[in-house]
């Protein structure tokens, strides 16, 4: 009987050497090659140097990690298609519709615009394309606006129906959860009783809701506590959209708000925060304007303007705002010309409150920039570990807008990690990759490992920095020397490469969204932190797997074997990462059909849950090779999971 022929690796398309990787668990960096094909990293460390590779890039003094995760992204559409802003930052993926918003996801468009996903993400399939990846959340506000309309008014059961039926069409289409804006009407009308009644539609999908708080200035605790107690109670994961505390009355409010968000998680709720690394916001000059003046959309609101029984009322609103949300009125800067409002207010001799109105009259739309808080909120918010990083701006070509667009996570690599060592590298990589990655339940991004889809960022940490200014914010990035989007260069020694490699990535429907908190430091040394058990077959085949690692996402130990349907027997011949919860795992890696050719190694991925609410509380399994479809059904036997979460 003939030997079985040796497997020979087929050649890499890219092989990256000598770079630090520090690869989104949050663990330290090492000196490794990584080996790239098919749009996955299949090879990593010193094996991978010796493999035969079609391009090569030499790293050295450079650190490789998994691209960066935008969560909150309100990009602009046509800047997507070269995303130059964002590529420069090292961002591979952007989230679209955050803060409750449809379509653009842009906090001024009083029409919420549609909630439906399809359209939102249509155009990223027509020429030329996208320059990196997009996904989006379904917006309640869009939500609320075409199921119960504009107006402050209480929805009856049929548009809650109604409502609730467009969450469920959205995450049919590849939501990746519930976004809210309980600030920004229409939402912001709903009580804590009706919101949970409509963003409960998408608890089977165990996905997240992120919300823009109803107040982040004098009732921040309290609105914080109510964001968390929606998610709790509509089983959905609680995301704090990005925490803050507004108003010199209320710094250092978020010692208070942070402990919230740790005491939900201490009891069981799946919840995490997110955060921008500037001490101002950017927004519309409407939110000025008290709620219940703007009811019925920017018409409406003009209108009252100019009622001379409403005028004080709303004149009195828009004071009280403000100085809840800021010291004064040269903490407002007007984009429309340059000036703060304060000296708006001085070169006209008008008073705030006129000024404003003024301004909403000529453009309903006018932006702001609102300089609201202090550094030693930002910099306690920062150090949590359940706190990631996002810009709350995205793509973006404006020549006017906030420095967030054009540095958020440079700026965090230099400001907070190489000048001022609030974070260490691996623990502000992991803020903008793994922790994203959990947020929203991608088992096969944020994370440089065997079976990951190959988005990854090569950058200088000494040199790395954002040069974006309030003044200037357009000024891109430096010291990002290449990003990769499944493998194909976006960005190559610092210039765009024209590629359009940006992909419509939709949440499966075995996605679970559980914001992980890293490798534990006391992990290091425990091999089996985390272990899987596996024993079960069902329509999609059967599986028999016996896996344990250190931690979250870090290269586990063990065997799997998956056997599908028409008899071929899959072999886990590389495991690459285990991230694992409560009641649910996921693995990555590399393997091999005992039938495939003897040079077919196969990046695969993996997911079992033990009481999944998709399939009646039965256990699951979801399988995929080779970027393939993914085989998901119901598994009759055993599967145990114990030392995740």
């Amino acid at each position: 009987m003939d030997p079985e022929p040796a497997r020979t690796p087929a050649p890499l398309d890219v092989l990256i050497t000598g770079a630090t990787v520090v690869d989104g668990t949050g663990r330290e960096g090492f000196v490794a090659d990584v080996g790239i094909r098919d749009g996955h990293v299949v090879a990593l460390g010193p094996a991978a140097g010796s493999c035969d590779a079609r391009d090569r890039l030499a790293a050295d003094g450079l650190v490789l990690a998994p691209g960066f995760i935008e969560l909150h992204s309100h990009a602009d559409p046509l800047a997507l298609c070269d995303a130059e802003s964002s590529l420069r930052q090292g961002v591979t993926t952007e989230i679209l519709n955050p803060d409750g918003f449809g379509t653009r996801g842009a906090p001024w468009v009083d029409t919420m615009e549609t909630p439906d996903i399809t359209s939102t993400l249509a155009f990223a399939d027509r020429p030329p394309g996208i320059a990196v990846n997009i996904g989006a959340y379904v917006g309640l506000g869009a939500v609320w606006a075409a199921g119960a309309g504009s107006a402050d008014e209480r929805p009856d059961a049929q548009a809650v129906h109604r409502m609730r039926e467009l969450v469920l069409r959205a995450m049919t289409e590849g939501a990746w959860g519930v976004s809210a804006g309980l600030y920004y009407p229409p939402s912001a009308y709903g009580t804590t009783e009706e919101v949970v009644a409509v963003v409960s539609a998408a608890a089977p999908w165990r996905a997240p809701f992120s919300n823009h708080i109803r107040n982040e200035g004098s009732a921040v605790l309290a609105a914080t506590v109510e964001s968390l107690e929606i998610a709790e109670r509509a089983g959905l994961v609680g995301v704090i959209a990005h925490m803050k505390a507004m108003g010199p009355a209320n710094w250092g409010a978020t010692v208070a708000t942070l402990q919230a968000v740790a005491d939900a998680r201490a009891r069981g709720l799946r919840a995490a925060g997110e955060v921008y690394p500037y001490l101002s916001s950017r927004t519309g000059l409407s939110v000025l304007v008290p709620p219940e003046f703007r009811s019925g959309g920017d018409t409406a609101m003009v209108e009252r303007f100019t009622d001379p029984r409403l005028r004080p009322q709303v004149a009195a609103g828009i004071e009280q705002v403000l100085y809840a949300r800021v010291a004064d009125a040269r903490s407002v800067h007007l984009e429309s010309c340059g000036l703060t409002l304060g000296q708006y207010c001085a070169e006209r001799a008008t008073g705030l409150a006129d000024a404003v109105m003024t301004l909403l009259e000529q453009d309903p739309q006018a932006m702001a920039v609102y300089d609201f808080g202090h550094e030693a909120d930002l910099e306690r918010i920062l150090r949590r570990p359940f706190v990631a990083v996002a810009s709350d701006g995205g793509a973006c070509l404006d020549e006017h807008t906030h420095p967030r667009n054009y540095g958020t996570q440079p700026r965090v690599l230099a400001r907070y990690v190489r000048d001022r060592h609030l974070l260490t590298l691996p623990q502000a990589v992991r803020r903008m990759t793994g922790l994203p990655a959990s947020v929203l339940g991608m088992t096969d991004r944020g994370l440089v490992a065997p079976g990951m889809v190959a988005d990854l960022v090569l950058f200088d940490p000494a040199a790395v920095r954002d040069r974006a200014t309030y003044e200037q914010p357009r000024q891109y990035a430096e010291g990002v020397h290449a990003v990769l989007l499944a493998g194909v260069f976006a960005l190559r020694d610092g210039e765009l490469t024209g590629a359009r490699a940006g992909q419509v990535l939709k949440r499966p429907a075995y996605a679970v969204s559980d914001p992980d908190t890293g490798v534990p430091p006391d992990a290091q040394d425990q091999e089996d932190a985390v272990r899987v058990t596996v024993t079960g077959s069902g329509p999609v085949g059967t599986c028999e797997a016996s896996l344990y690692g250190r931690g979250h996402g870090t290269a586990p130990q063990g065997r799997a074997v998956l056997r599908t349907p028409d008899g071929r027997v899959f072999t886990v011949t590389r495991p690459g990462s285990l991230r694992a919860g409560t009641d649910w795992a996921a693995l990555a890696g590399v393997g091999a059909y005992a039938d495939g050719a003897p040079q077919e190694e196969l990046p695969f991925r993996l997911t079992v849950q033990t009481a999944d609410p998709r399939h009646r509380g039965r256990p699951t399994l979801a399988w995929a090779v080779q970027g393939g479809p993914t085989a998901y059904g119901p598994l009759l036997g055993s599967v145990t999971v114990t030392g995740g979460g």
